[in-house]
């Protein structure tokens, strides 16, 4: 993906309760932000969610001198190390099950490989691999897990290549690709698996469904390239990611044949859908304008310009909504960038604040 895509691969104290918003479908509920906290360092990042409210993600540890994955659930944070925490690590997505099973990998033998934490029990299941290393030490690793323990990821096929796999009973499976490279980002219960893949070893990243056997990509916005990820697949086969529309980035959501372009904010270019729940709810980040003081290579002198940033979405019922706005813009938080919802609409991610990344999850209040 391009440049302005650089987002998708990055990225427990404080509780703030939030203001209304009207749009014109409707009232958007009041939301409460709560602050993960670390696991003693100074940063933290929130990837995914269940619907119990468990979250898993990465922290600094004391000194921030190493990155340790977390599993957050009833108000405390838990070192998962060595589950993705040793000196090889992936940065997201991490994905985690209603039964607690987290999909990530871990170093053993010298080399990372696909692993999957049964947080209930303690057992990690390492998944394998189909042969190949990347960098000496990387085989692959898992990024998302059903309900009924089948997971998904990719592995290489040797030092440069490598495939998407769909594990379930015990063995781990090459579902292909495109004709070039593949991996897989998102499996639900009736096993549909999305990520992406390329025509050729070198080419671009296209979305892929791959739905009884067979992969199909998808290409949302009909461009001649193609080039996209999908990040997401619900429990109704609604799939989620984003593509090249134009010179622009825009999120979709595809459903049985039907495209939707989340669109952007208000004077925005790019937008990236990452996360879907059973009700369509989406989750991502957008570009968005702001006022900055910039450097004039010809005069010299600083001047006014405008300059865009990332933030967070929630799009429901067919409105983008900043995640700014759900929060409040004095709350402290200087930017809140949104990975996944679960299906009670809690969104998890991590922002700013005092210039420290931050693991949240924001929760709707009941309605009055």
């Amino acid at each position: 993906m391009r440049k302005s895509s650089s987002l998708s691969v990055a990225v427990f104290a404080a509780v703030l309760v939030l203001g209304n918003r009207l749009d014109g479908v409707g009232r958007l509920p009041n939301y409460t932000i709560t602050e993960l906290g670390t696991l003693g360092g100074t940063e933290s990042f929130a990837y995914a969610i269940n619907n119990r409210g468990d979250i898993v993600g990465s922290s600094r540890l004391i000194g921030d001198s190493f990155t340790h994955g977390f599993l957050f659930g009833f108000g405390s944070m838990m070192d998962l190390n060595p589950l993705n925490s040793g000196l090889v690590q992936t940065v997201g997505p991490t994905g985690i099950n209603n039964r607690g099973e987290i999909a990530s990998g871990l170093i053993r033998g010298g080399v990372y490989a696909a692993a999957v934490y049964n947080s209930r029990n303690g057992e990690i299941n390492v998944l394998g691999s189909f042969g190949g290393l990347a960098f000496g030490s990387f085989s692959g690793t898992a990024t998302a897990i059903n309900d009924s323990g089948h997971a998904v990821g990719y592995s290489y096929i040797d030092d440069l290549n490598r495939h998407a796999f769909l594990y379930k009973s015990g063995q781990m499976t090459d579902i292909g690709s495109l004709g070039g490279y593949s991996a897989a980002l998102s499996i639900n219960n009736a096993d549909d698996v999305v990520g992406f893949s390329s025509a050729s070893v070198n080419g671009s990243a296209h979305p892929f469904l791959y739905r009884q056997g067979v992969m199909s990509q998808i290409n949302p916005f009909d461009q001649p390239s193609g080039e996209g990820i999908a990040w997401k697949v619900n429990n109704g086969g609604a799939v989620v990611g984003e593509a090249l529309n134009g010179p622009y980035i825009n999120g979709f959501v595809y459903f049985k044949g039907l495209v939707t372009n989340v669109g952007t904010l208000d004077g925005g270019h790019n937008s990236h859908a990452y996360s879907i729940n059973d009700g369509r709810d989406v989750v991502g980040v957008a570009d968005a304008p702001y006022q900055d003081v910039c450097f004039d290579y010809e005069t010299l002198q600083p001047v006014q310009c405008v300059n865009f940033s990332y933030q967070g979405f929630l799009f429901k019922d067919g409105v983008m909504t900043d995640l700014r706005d759900l929060v409040g813009r004095n709350s402290g938080w200087d930017a809140l960038y949104a990975f996944d919802i679960n299906n009670r609409g809690q969104i998890t991610g991590y922002g700013l604040r005092s210039g420290r990344f931050r693991a949240f999850v924001l929760t709707p209040n009941p309605e009055r």
